[in-house]
């Protein structure tokens, strides 16, 4: 099995960063470029062999250190979650429940969010990510303020938007709303 680029620029990426090290000082230790180096570390591309055993030499680290467990893992491909058995996340009104466990390599996050609008509080609010996402109202309604242009979205509506932009959703009217939020890349809860 292959190893993903990004779980092996990842582990360069964790190596050089617990030495202190930016990437042009790797540069100079490894004679692999910057450009090339932070590539790698973000998965964008894999190192041949020669770059990948001169990076490895430059981190005090065995060519084989660098691959070996990433090669003996074995990638979860598939996960199920059983409805009862998802965890809930709340913070400021707006309550999320992954609606899968994470594969390994996973690119994409599924969340289920409900928006309480109740209460002196004020609505239910969530502060999305700067990836690329798409929001679907489940039911109720939502503000959504994409970068101060507000739209007002209502059950069966949705928006999908492009990495870049500051984006709030809140929830709307006198009730709960839902929403299903997907966001690339997948975000940590």
């Amino acid at each position: 099995m292959p190893i993903p680029n990004h779980e092996l620029g990842e582990r360069i990426k964790q190596l050089r960063l617990a030495q202190n090290l930016t990437l042009k000082q790797l540069e100079a230790k490894a004679r692999v470029s910057a450009t090339h180096l932070s590539e790698i570390e973000r998965g964008l591309t894999s190192p041949t062999v020669g770059a990948l055993v001169r990076i490895a030499r430059a981190l005090g680290e065995e060519p084989a250190s660098l691959v070996s467990g990433l090669i003996n893992r074995r990638r979860r491909r598939v996960a199920v979650v059983r409805g009862d058995e998802r965890r809930a996340l709340v913070e400021r009104g707006a309550t999320l429940r992954p609606l899968g466990s994470s594969l390994d390599g996973a690119e994409m996050s599924i969340i289920d969010v409900e928006l309480s609008n109740a209460g002196g509080e004020g609505p239910g609010e969530l502060c999305l990510g700067h990836g690329e996402e798409f929001v679907l109202v489940l039911t109720g309604a939502v503000e959504f303020d994409l970068g101060g242009t507000r739209h007002l979205l209502s059950e069966g509506d949705a928006i999908h938007v492009a990495a870049g932009e500051t984006r709030v959703v809140r929830g709307q009217g006198d009730s709960p709303s839902r929403v299903l939020w997907v966001s690339l890349p997948p975000v940590t809860l």
